[in-house]
């Protein structure tokens, strides 16, 4: 990706007290295994007399090494089974304001989530929630928090991308992160639950989340709300991880100090409602921070009960790691009053890392796996407890585009011949981009637009798909359909001239073109390919070739390209960042037909491979075939 010049920094945001914490000037990265707990606490104070900020990043597989207390320490895997402190040299706190003037830095560019899906299939969820009730029958243990990911691609900048989660994730425990993690430098989180809130006065608190709701805006959220709070399935699940964390904190709290503060208590996160509880528990002055740790991580809401057991389920179940998912990461600072409150010598509060993921940098495009799950008890039902992956992940799911999509063809004489290839290409781009369009909803509309049509002569139509939200302006002879609560479509009818017998294509020598993922799908985010067209009508050509930063040869301003080399046939792989056409995949399908070829080649081709074709031809769904002659400026 195109990133400007790093900038480390962590953004904790809390957007109940609507004020985050900012965290910047980096300074320096130390992690630590299990057997430097020492080191590691050692390492914090060093830091605070330095007078650094330390953020906190803990992975689930630092809680396994915990509980299974390995002896040797482990460099080969510092990401996932190490401790991890980030120091930074300033922090500041970020009245709502300033978070969104902050946000706001790369609110310009256009960013959203792609080909989103959950890792298993629910036949495969079934089978793994039968295990685990197996588990519980032969009182192996009594709840298993089960996990899979939901994978999806991201285009656009993090920092973008963030900024419209956070509109649709409203929570209190929120973070985004930009840190020398190599290939996991950004870090989004949208976590509701709390891990623990250290006290200047040594009071611990946690809350626990166990129970879950959709909320649907529907007039039926607020009885939903009541119903979660009255289940008996939901209120022992519940009760369960309240039973555990107060064992977890009697571990460290003073004698008789640990508390159940609230149960049961229901509320909003998002477009869910959740249960949690309140514990506290008051901790003893000389108590270190990775005694607290030894205690309670990873905490038991993300484990099940009793919590050994049921992470050796999970390692056995699950067979991957979750890495910083169901972990926790946040600020811990010296506890300046600590002599004075009777506390202990440091404070802070951690999250718990659900709804959360970091961005992989794959060139174009951005990947990403978001861990999804629940609690399992004995009378959870698999089909439910499926459905409420979806729930939790549905501020991901749910992220429609900001822009429009189109298809352009040709109607002739009452029908455009490549109309099923339209009308595939735009449900498969629909799909990918999180529009909610259906084959029924598309043949519905073109039903209705097409009866308004010239039924002889050439045209050109442009089919545009777009959310209501999106800007609209209806222009002569165009029609639009609202087809559902978030999709609206329209037609616009344009006239069609005739090309000339002779045509040219533009190459701009050292002109370098940077696709994007976008550049896989039509949409209207095409202000670059425009002015690769623009150019090429200025010298009275037909397109302009773009070549990347490789010099391989991608596509036209408008147009797919088949090179002719030494008799046989190749276009530029689709491997590459290029928009598949509609007459691209035709002639494909069909090569006898239209290139008098029985095979077209997908290669890596480059400028030199274009001067020295036989033939050029330059397609799309408007033109079909247009043989071009070459020149260079």
């Amino acid at each position: 990706m195109n990133n400007q010049a790093i900038n480390y920094f962590v953004l904790l945001d809390d957007m109940s007290k609507q004020q985050a914490i900012l965290l910047s000037d980096f300074h320096h990265h130390a992690h630590f295994a299990v057997s430097q707990l020492s080191e590691f606490d050692n390492s914090l104070c060093q830091g605070w007399e330095q007078g650094l900020y330390s953020f906190v990043y803990i992975p689930y597989e630092f809680g396994v090494d915990l509980v299974k207390e390995p002896l040797t320490v482990d460099g080969t895997e510092s990401i996932t089974r190490h401790i991890h402190i980030f120091w930074f040299k300033q922090k500041k706190i970020l009245s709502v304001e300033e978070v969104r003037s902050f946000l706001d830095t790369h609110s310009s560019t256009v960013a959203g989530i792609a080909e989103a899906q959950l890792s298993i299939a629910e036949k495969d969820y079934v089978k793994k929630i039968a295990a685990v009730h197996d588990a519980i029958r032969r009182g192996d243990v009594y709840q298993i928090n089960f996990t899979s990911t939901l994978d999806f691609k991201s285009y656009g900048h993090p920092v973008a991308l963030y900024r419209r989660l956070r509109e649709q994730q409203q929570v209190p425990y929120a973070a985004l992160a930009n840190l020398p993690l190599d290939t996991l430098p950004w870090l989004l989180s949208f976590s509701p639950e709390l891990f623990m809130d250290i006290q200047p006065d040594g009071v611990i608190r946690v809350k626990p989340m166990k129970g879950t709701a959709p909320i649907l805006n529907d007039g039926q959220d607020e009885q939903r709300a009541i119903d979660l709070q009255n289940d008996p399935k939901n209120r022992a699940e519940n009760l369960m991880i309240v039973d555990l964390l107060r064992n977890d904190l009697g571990r460290i709290a003073e004698i008789g100090q640990v508390k159940v503060q609230h149960l049961f208590e229901v509320e909003r996160f998002g477009a869910v409602w959740q249960m949690t509880s309140t514990i506290e528990a008051k901790m003893p002055t000389n108590l270190q921070f990775s005694d607290v740790l030894k205690a309670t991580f990873p905490c038991g809401s993300i484990t099940g009960a009793p919590k050994k057991m049921s992470m050796q389920l999970i390692d056995e179940l699950e067979q991957r790691e979750r890495g910083i998912y169901t972990g926790s990461i946040g600020l811990i600072e010296k506890n300046d009053n600590g002599s004075d409150s009777a506390g202990t010598s440091w404070i802070g509060r951690l999250n718990v890392m659900i709804r959360s993921f970091h961005l992989r940098d794959a060139g174009e495009h951005y990947e990403a796996s978001m861990g999804v799950g629940s609690g399992i008890v004995i009378d959870s039902k698999a089909a439910e407890e499926y459905e409420e992956c979806f729930w939790k992940s549905r501020f991901v799911l749910g992220l429609m585009p900001e822009f429009s999509v189109f298809e352009t063809m040709r109607w002739e004489d009452s029908r455009c011949a490549l109309l099923e290839r339209h009308k595939s290409r735009l449900l498969s781009t629909s799909r990918a981009l999180a529009y909610p369009l259906s084959r029924a909803e598309l043949d519905q509309a073109l039903a209705y637009f097409f009866e308004k049509l010239p039924t002889t002569g050439a045209y050109r139509l442009k089919l545009s798909l777009s959310t209501i939200s999106c800007p609209f302006e209806q222009l002569e002879n165009s029609w639009f359909l609202e087809l559902n609560q978030h999709l609206r479509m329209t037609l616009s009818l344009f006239s069609l001239e005739e090309l000339g017998d002779e045509q040219r294509v533009l190459i701009k020598r050292g002109a370098v073109f940077s696709p994007t993922y976008l550049s896989r799908h039509k949409t209207d985010q095409r202000a670059r390919y425009d002015e690769a067209l623009f150019e090429a009508l200025a010298y009275d050509a037909f397109d302009q070739l773009l070549f990347d930063a490789n010099g391989l040869l991608l596509e036209g301003g408008r147009t797919n390209v088949f090179l002719k080399l030494e008799n046989n046939w190749y276009t530029p792989s689709s491997k590459l960042p290029l928009l598949n056409g509609v007459m691209r995949q035709e002639i494909m399908a069909n090569p006898e037909r239209y290139l008098n070829t029985s095979e077209v080649f997908e290669s890596e081709l480059d400028i030199d491979d274009v001067l020295r074709a036989q033939e050029v031809i330059l397609t799309n769904a408007l033109r079909g075939l247009v043989s071009v002659k070459v020149f260079i400026v």
